[in-house]
C-alpha cells in the first residue's frame, strides 16, 4: 500500500504539474501576468520570484496544484495592471489560456506513447482459439485459429486493443470486425450486439463478447540461460532443441518445469545444428517466496511474441495516433456512463487509481507508461467537461459571452459553480463508495 501510495502521488504531481504549466505557459504567451505558480498546496517548502513577478512554490501536500494569473474580478486594477489582467485579454486569448491545460494533458500522452513505441511493446498473434456458445461471437461462426485484423475500424495489435475495442462499442446496435484465416484472406463480419450485456465488473468483455484467445505458444527451444546456473553446468546452450527428457518424448513446456522444480537429475536428448545428443542436468535447489524448496534450471523457452519496435519517427506517428484512439475511447466511455450503458458501479476513485499505479509500476516500466498516458489523457478529457470549477465550465461560459456579447453575471456564475460543486462532490462520493468496496 506503501508502494502505491507514492507511485500515485508521484503520477498525480507529474499529471497535475504538466496540466497547469500548460495553462502558465499559454497564460505568459498571451500578455497576462501570472502571480502564482505552484505545486501542491498547504505549507510551502520553497518558492523563489521571478523577474516577471511570478512566484514559482513546490509545496507540501502533493495532490494538485494551481495557477494564479491576474484578474479584475478578483481585485482592482489600474489602467496598466488591465494590460496584464486574464478577464480583459480577448475570448480567443482566454479560451486558448484555459484549453491549454487539457492540452497539455494530451501532449503529455503523445509524448509518453513516443517514448513506449521506441521502447518495444510485445506482442503476438491476436487469434481465437475458439468461441463461446450463444454469444455475439459464435452467432457469426468466427473459426478457431482465425486472427483480428480489426474492431469497429481500430487496428487491433493486441487483445489489450480488442478490450478496450469492445468496450468503446458497448450500446451499439452492431459491431464491424475484420480478421484472416490460414489462407491470409481478409474476411469482413458485422455481429448484432443490440441485446448484449455483461458486468465489467464480473466479465472480461473479450469472454462476454464470446472470444476464447490463443495462449501465447510456447516451444522447447532455449532462448536464454542465466549465468552460473545448472543448465550451464550440464552444457546446454542457446537454441538447442529438447526433444526428450528421462526417456519421454516432450510434450509441453508447463510438465517440463514441473519436473525441474522437483530438484531430481534429468536426462536431456537434445538437438542442436542436426546433432542429437544426450545430456544430464541437475537443478540447482533454492527457496522461493513461499518458503518451499525448489529446482531451478535457468533457462527460457522461445514462444512466438515479438517485441516490436519504431523508429524515432514513426514512434512519434503511432503515439499521435494512440493519444487520438485513447481520447475518443474515454469520451466514449464518458458518454456510456452518463448513458447508463456502463454502470455508476465501475466509476473508479483515487484509491483505485493508486493500486493501479502501484500494480503497473511493479510490472515494469512499459506498463507504467501505459497508465500514465491513460490517466493523463483521461485527466484531459474530464477537464473539457462542461461543468462549472472544471476548464470546461469556464468554457461554456466563454461560449456564451461570445453568443450574449457580454460576460455571464458573477451571480450565475456563483449560481453555477454552487451546482456544479454539489455535482463533484456526487461523483467523487460514489468514486470513493466504489473504492471502498472493491478493498
Amino acid at each position: 500500500m506503501i508502494w502505491s501510495t507514492i507511485i500515485f502521488l508521484i503520477t498525480i504531481s507529474i499529471l497535475v504539474t504538466v496540466h497547469e504549466f500548460g495553462h502558465f505557459i499559454i497564460a505568459r504567451f498571451c500578455g497576462v501576468k501570472v502571480e502564482y505558480f505552484s505545486v501542491g498546496f498547504g505549507k510551502k517548502l520553497w518558492s523563489h520570484t521571478s523577474k516577471k513577478g511570478t512566484e514559482y512554490t513546490l509545496s507540501a501536500i502533493p495532490l494538485g496544484g494551481y495557477v494564479k494569473m491576474l484578474d479584475g474580478r478578483n481585485q482592482p486594477l489600474n489602467e496598466e495592471q488591465k494590460k496584464f489582467a486574464f478577464n480583459h485579454k480577448s475570448i480567443i486569448k482566454r479560451t486558448a489560456i484555459i484549453s491549454a491545460g487539457p492540452i497539455a494533458n494530451f501532449i503529455l500522452a503523445i509524448i509518453v506513447y513516443w517514448v513506449i513505441f521506441q521502447i518495444g511493446i510485445m506482442t503476438y498473434p491476436v487469434k481465437i482459439a475458439g468461441t463461446i456458445i450463444n454469444t455475439p461471437a459464435s452467432i457469426v461462426n468466427i473459426p478457431q485459429g482465425a486472427e483480428l485484423k480489426s474492431i469497429a475500424g481500430i487496428k487491433i495489435e493486441s487483445w489489450a486493443d480488442v478490450n478496450s475495442a469492445l468496450i468503446s462499442e458497448m450500446g451499439n446496435s452492431d459491431i464491424d470486425l475484420s480478421y484472416t484465416t490460414n489462407s491470409d484472406k481478409l474476411h469482413n463480419k458485422i455481429v448484432n450486439i443490440k441485446n448484449w450485456q455483461f458486468d465489467i465488473e464480473k466479465e472480461s468483455p473479450i469472454t462476454a463478447f464470446g472470444l476464447i484467445p490463443e495462449q501465447v505458444a510456447i516451444y522447447p527451444i532455449i532462448s536464454a540461460i542465466v549465468d552460473n546456473s545448472a543448465a550451464i553446468a550440464a552444457g546446454l546452450e542457446v537454441n538447442d532443441e529438447i526433444i526428450r527428457y528421462n526417456n519421454q518424448d516432450y510434450d509441453n513446456w508447463n510438465n517440463f518445469s514441473q519436473l525441474i522444480k522437483k530438484g531430481d537429475l534429468i536426462t536431456l536428448t537434445i538437438k542442436r545444428k542436426n546433432e542429437i545428443f544426450t545430456l544430464n542436468l541437475q537443478p540447482k535447489l533454492s527457496v522461493n517466496e513461499k518458503g518451499e524448496t525448489v529446482g531451478i534450471a535457468g533457462i527460457y523457452p522461445s514462444n512466438n511474441t515479438i517485441v516490436k519496435q519504431y523508429d524515432i519517427v514513426s514512434a512519434f506517428v503511432k503515439g499521435f495516433e494512440q493519444t487520438g484512439l485513447t481520447i475518443k475511447q474515454v469520451t466514449r466511455s464518458f458518454y456510456q456512463l452518463v448513458t447508463g450503458v456502463i454502470s455508476i458501479k465501475n466509476l473508479s476513485g483515487p484509491i483505485s487509481i493508486a493500486k493501479g499505479a502501484g500494480q503497473t509500476a511493479s510490472y515494469g516500466i512499459v506498463p507504467y507508461l501505459f497508465f500514465l498516458a491513460f490517466i493523463s489523457i483521461s485527466l484531459g478529457v474530464i477537464n473539457l467537461v462542461p461543468l462549472p470549477m472544471l476548464d470546461g465550465g469556464h468554457l461554456l461560459f466563454l461560449l456564451i459571452e461570445k453568443i450574449k456579447g457580454s460576460p455571464v453575471s458573477n451571480k450565475v456564475q456563483e449560481v453555477f459553480y454552487r451546482v456544479g460543486f454539489i455535482l463533484l462532490m456526487i461523483i467523487m462520493g460514489t468514486a470513493l463508495f466504489n473504492d471502498f468496496v472493491r478493498l
